[in-house]
């Protein structure tokens, strides 16, 4: 066997030139991110239509600002479910459709060790997210003009879709390479993304109703403090692994307490508590997840040529 000693610069990866040339070279990278800016356009420019339809009067500055926080709104979450989409779609073969090609032996007697390996095919398809991602960022331009959004609501915003970007990358990729069928990895990232993203919101939603109802209601006396704390910590962590509801949180703290980084939240006796804001675990859980799934698929590349 080859020893793993195979050293050179990150964008000198043979797997990352292959990869990327391939698949820009191709018409349907070109359709799909024409098709992504053309969507996003339209969207910002039917919502530029109806504030002018809309408005009152054109100096009405806090309409005006419920349509720029609408238009970005709109832009971002189109955004999240385009990454929620891809992102799977570009890593969850990477390694399976080689051995579905019958085409892994003949990279592993290469030179080229597990560790390029992995990270050649998962930056690739990093890079095309990004891609995807980043050339959306002049439409949300005409929301920050028209106004009521921040110019660090927009870059957390963005921080946030990248991370997400590249967890959901680092998931095709791990289950990828623990799984030879294409097919089966592909459909299980997209379960696993969309519990994320939309599953796990709309539980959130039905318990922290539920669980509102009791301590604000008639059972509030019952429940001491530190129950309550308790239960406001566990929903928060959830709210904080989940990119929908994380950036929700994260912006209705910004709005109501313009606080970046802490949240203070009221108990029924009169005590507050003090969390993070939720984009900073968020982004501190993808991150660790990303290395360690990351490590993990170079473990069974490895493991696979033994």
């Amino acid at each position: 066997m080859i020893p793993d000693r195979y050293q050179q610069p990150i964008w000198k990866n043979p797997v990352i030139v292959k990869e990327v040339r391939t698949r820009m070279r191709g018409f349907r990278a070109v359709l799909l991110l024409t098709a992504h800016l053309v969507v996003l356009a339209l969207v910002v420019g039917l919502v530029y239509l109806f504030i002018r339809s809309s408005l009152t009067t054109i100096g009405n500055l806090e309409e005006r600002r419920n349509f720029g926080k609408t238009a970005f709104g709109l832009i971002v979450w189109m955004e999240l479910v385009m990454i929620s989409f891809v992102a799977p779609a570009v890593t969850s073969g990477a390694i399976s459709v080689e051995r579905e090609r019958q085409t892994f032996d003949l990279l592993r007697v290469t030179l080229l060790p597990a560790r390029a390996l992995v990270w050649g095919k998962y930056i690739s398809g990093l890079v095309f997210i990004f891609l995807l991602l980043f050339t959306s960022l002049p439409l949300q331009g005409p929301a920050f003009l028209i106004g009521g959004v921040q110019v660090q609501e927009i870059l957390l915003a963005t921080l946030m879709l990248a991370v997400t970007a590249i967890g959901f990358c680092a998931l095709g990729m791990l289950l990828s390479s623990l799984i030879p069928r294409t097919l089966v990895s592909a459909t299980l990232a997209y379960a696993v993304t969309i519990f994320l993203v939309f599953g796990i919101p709309i539980i959130v939603v039905i318990i922290g109703t539920l669980l509102g109802t009791i301590i604000q209601g008639n059972l509030s006396d019952q429940i001491s403090p530190l129950t309550q704390g308790l239960l406001i910590s566990v929903g928060w962590l959830v709210i904080s692994f989940t990119p929908l509801a994380s950036m929700v949180g994260t912006e209705i703290i910004l709005l109501d307490q313009h606080n970046l980084f802490l949240a203070e939240i009221p108990l029924s006796n009169g005590a507050k508590i003090f969390l993070p804001s939720p984009w900073l675990p968020y982004v501190f859980f993808y991150l660790l997840f990303s290395l360690a799934a990351i490590w993990l698929s170079i473990q069974l590349v490895k493991r696979k040529e033994n």
